[in-house]
C-alpha cells in the first residue's frame, strides 16, 4: 500500500469511528431526554410511568431514587405485602416497600445501598432469607441491572445506547395516550388478595421422611449462608452507623421446615446454627435488631393463614407490624436459643395432624393473633 493510500484508509477509519461515536452519542441523548425506565427524571417529553407487569429490576432503581421515604423494607416476596400506609400508621414512618421477588442478597444490598445514597434513610427493615442468601454471595438474576444501583453514570452505557431501550421508548409513545398516569406502583407488587388458602390436600409438599437423607446442596450450605450474610449484609450495617436495621425472619408455613429436616437433616441443622450465629454478630451493633417469627406455631400450623406453600395472607404482615411497633426485639442469647430450640422441637416432633386448614376474613382472623 502507497503512502497516499496509507493516508486515505487512516482518514476513512478515523472518520468511520467519528461517526459511530456521533450515532452513539446521539442515541446516548435521546434516551436520556426519553428516560424510559425513568432513572434520570419522572418527568418526560411524553407520558410515561412504571409498569404493573415490568420486571421490578428495571424500575425499582428509579422508585428507590425519586420516591420520598426516611425506612425501606428489602427482602424478596415475603415482605411485598407490607403495605406502606400500614407501615407509616404503625411504624410511625415515611415507608417504601422494595421489595424484589425471588432476589439474591446481593440485589438487595444493592438496593439498600442505592436508597442509602439517595436518600435520608433512618431505619432499614430487611428480610433474612435462606433462598436470597444461597447459591453463593456474588449471585444475581441475570436479568438484574447492575448499572442502575450505583452512582457511576459511566455505568449506565447499556441503558443508554442499547436496542431494548430505543424499542421501550418506541412501545411508551405508541401508548402515551392509553398511560394511566394517576395509577399507583406502590400497589403493584401487592398481591394474594384474592387467592384462596392452601388445604391439607394441596399443600402440594412432600413431608415424608427419607430413609436414606440428602446430601446439602452447595448453594445452601451453612459455609455459603454465612458468607454472602459476611459480603452482602453486615458491612452495610456496619457501614451505616447512623442508620437503624431490623432484621426479621418471616413465619413459613412449618411444613416448609418439617419438608428440609426429613429430606436434608444436616441443612436444617445448619440454618438453625445460622440463626444462632447472625445474632451473635447483630447483637454486637448498637444500630442492628432481629425478630424471628418462625417458631409462631398460632400461625405457622395453621395453612388457613398461607395461600401457596410459603405465602402468607396479608392480615400477618399486619400482625407482623403490630408485633413490631409494640414488641420489642430479640433481646438475649438465651431468650433467642428458647426460640431456636422451640421451632427445632416442632419441626422433630411435627405430625400430619397438627395442621389446621381455619381460614377467617382478615380482621376477625387479625383479631385472633395475639402479640403474647
Amino acid at each position: 500500500m502507497s503512502p497516499n493510500e496509507n493516508r486515505q484508509y487512516g482518514k476513512f477509519v478515523r472518520r468511520f469511528f467519528i461517526s459511530i461515536s456521533v450515532l452513539l452519542a446521539s442515541i446516548a441523548v435521546f434516551v436520556y431526554i426519553c428516560d424510559p425506565y425513568l432513572y434520570y427524571h419522572t418527568s418526560g417529553v411524553y407520558n410515561r410511568t412504571y409498569m404493573k407487569n415490568l420486571n421490578a429490576r428495571y424500575q425499582m432503581a428509579s422508585m428507590v431514587k425519586h420516591f420520598e421515604y426516611d425506612t425501606l423494607i428489602a427482602g424478596t416476596s415475603m415482605v411485598h405485602n407490607f403495605k406502606e400506609d400500614s407501615m407509616n400508621k404503625k411504624l410511625k414512618a415515611a415507608s417504601f416497600n422494595a421489595s424484589l421477588s425471588g432476589s439474591s442478597a446481593k440485589e438487595q444490598r444493592k438496593v439498600v445501598e442505592l436508597a442509602l445514597a439517595s436518600k435520608n434513610v433512618k431505619h432499614v427493615y430487611w428480610e433474612l432469607n435462606y433462598d436470597s442468601l444461597g447459591g453463593g454471595k456474588d449471585r444475581m438474576d441475570p436479568s438484574f441491572p447492575a448499572y442502575f444501583y450505583d452512582t457511576n453514570y459511566f455505568n449506565d452505557l447499556p441503558y443508554l445506547v442499547s436496542y431494548s431501550s430505543l424499542q421501550r421508548i418506541d412501545s411508551q409513545w405508541k401508548l402515551k395516550d392509553k398511560i394511566n398516569m394517576a395509577a399507583d406502583p406502590l400497589q403493584y407488587y401487592k398481591f394474594g388478595e384474592d387467592r384462596k388458602p392452601v388445604t391439607l390436600d394441596n399443600i402440594g409438599v412432600n413431608i415424608e421422611k427419607r430413609d436414606n437423607p440428602l446430601p446439602v446442596p452447595a448453594g445452601h450450605t451453612y459455609e455459603t449462608y454465612m458468607d454472602s450474610f459476611k459480603e452482602n449484609v453486615l458491612p452495610v450495617v456496619e457501614e451505616h452507623e447512623d442508620v437503624r436495621f431490623t432484621f426479621l425472619y418471616t413465619p413459613y408455613p412449618v411444613t416448609r421446615h418439617v419438608a428440609v429436616y426429613n429430606s436434608t437433616p444436616e441443612m436444617m441443622e445448619g440454618r438453625l446454627q445460622f440463626k444462632r450465629d447472625v445474632y451473635n454478630q447483630l447483637s454486637e451493633l448498637e444500630n442492628a435488631d432481629l425478630y424471628d417469627f418462625q417458631d409462631e406455631a398460632s400461625i405457622t400450623f395453621n395453612l388457613g393463614n398461607y395461600m401457596d406453600r410459603s405465602h402468607y395472607f396479608t392480615y400477618i404482615n399486619e400482625w407482623m407490624l403490630d408485633y413490631m411497633a409494640k414488641k420489642p426485639a430479640i433481646q438475649s442469647k438465651d431468650e433467642y436459643e428458647k426460640k431456636i430450640d422451640s421451632l427445632e422441637d416442632q419441626v422433630e416432633k411435627f405430625e400430619f395432624d397438627q395442621l389446621t386448614e381455619s381460614y377467617k376474613p382478615r380482621a376477625e382472623q387479625t383479631a385472633s393473633l395475639s402479640l403474647k
